[in-house]
């Protein structure tokens, strides 16, 4: 972002150039950024070409390559930003020479060092594309997951398995899986915690605007398609219900424990994740730890779920008793 950094206007104008794909405008605000000497012909082409990609403006991006600009240097982060990315422009990088699988801003500590196809889990077209253009489930030179040990680099770049469960369709999951996409440590805690953060449908209700409903019926629709991921984890993938988030002895930051943990965890938020607790609790989840974190954190609607589900069992001695 050199030139972002040293001539906002005209950045400005390149990305104006780029949004409405005009090769003309794209010249016109390369001729003006060429007139610093401290920006190199080639960091202004990549920055041009970054833009283009961000924009998928596929004149822009053809034109940027005629004059020069290099594909295989783009960052993965660069083609991956503010996606989603169109075909059109995917099918122009990679006939360029793009990398699909690159992860060529490692060491980075503030990038972000998955590969492309793991910023568009959410849409299986675009999986189904890469997978079909070479795309590995496996990050590249990251090391093999191990029962021991969560290394850095398995830390910072998640499983495509663990991405799809967190935000994707049953399908796309499935899809990833077929290729011998490993589950991870933690796809049913991250499918548990992404649920949390949406609300179930409540109905009309009253004193409602156009836009709260709109928002309402979103919320309602990614509840039940995450709540869907859920199911699908324990009961098709046969993911124990009481897994644990990392290795014995560990005590890693933002790691919660058993996969109820992570409702426990997620005090504060204006949804009900009572069909969520009892699912979990039906299928034989341990409620004792995610009851600590909840006393600890004053989740109160939590323990008032696992207390409202105990009661409803036919022998409440065979239940974990409240401390």
């Amino acid at each position: 972002m050199v030139l972002y950094a040293r001539d906002r206007p005209t950045w400005t104008l390149a990305a104006t150039a780029c949004e409405k794909d005009d090769t003309t405008l794209v010249d016109q605000a390369f001729s003006k950024a060429s007139q610093f000497d401290d920006i190199s012909k080639v960091e202004l082409l990549h920055e041009f070409c970054a833009l283009a990609v961000e924009k998928n403006a596929t004149n822009a991006l053809t034109h940027l390559i005629k004059q020069g600009a290099n594909v295989k240097a783009l960052k993965s982060r660069e083609v991956a930003w503010r996606s989603p990315r169109t075909k059109p422009i995917l099918e122009i990088l990679f006939a360029h020479g793009w990398d699909i699988n690159a992860r060529n801003d490692l060491g980075h500590g503030s990038s972000d060092p998955e590969p492309f196809m793991w910023s568009v889990v959410k849409d299986i077209d675009l999986v189904t594309w890469c997978l079909e253009h070479g795309a590995s489930v496996f990050p590249r030179d990251q090391e093999l997951l191990r029962d021991d040990i969560i290394t850095m680099s398995h830390r910072k770049c998640q499983q495509v398995l663990e991405k799809a469960a967190q935000s994707a369709t049953v399908a796309t999951f499935e899809l990833l899986r077929s290729k011998g996409a490993p589950l991870g440590w933690r796809p049913l805690h991250f499918a548990i915690e992404t649920t949390t953060h949406y609300q179930a449908d409540r109905g009309e209700e009253a004193n409602r605007g156009e836009e709260e409903d709109k928002k309402a019926k979103e919320s309602a629709r990614n509840y039940e398609e995450r709540m869907a991921m859920v199911r699908h984890l324990v009961d098709v993938v046969g993911i124990d219900v009481n897994a644990p988030d990392q290795p014995p002895g560990r005590e890693l930051g933002g790691f919660w424990g058993t996969p109820i943990c992570y409702i426990a965890k997620s005090y504060g938020l204006d949804t009900d994740t009572r069909e969520l607790a009892w699912f979990l609790l039906d299928r034989g989840a341990d409620p004792t730890p995610a009851l600590d974190i909840a006393k600890s954190t004053e989740h109160v609607k939590f323990i008032a779920d696992v207390e409202a589900w105990r009661a409803k069992q036919p022998d409440r001695r065979m239940c974990c008793a409240l401390q």
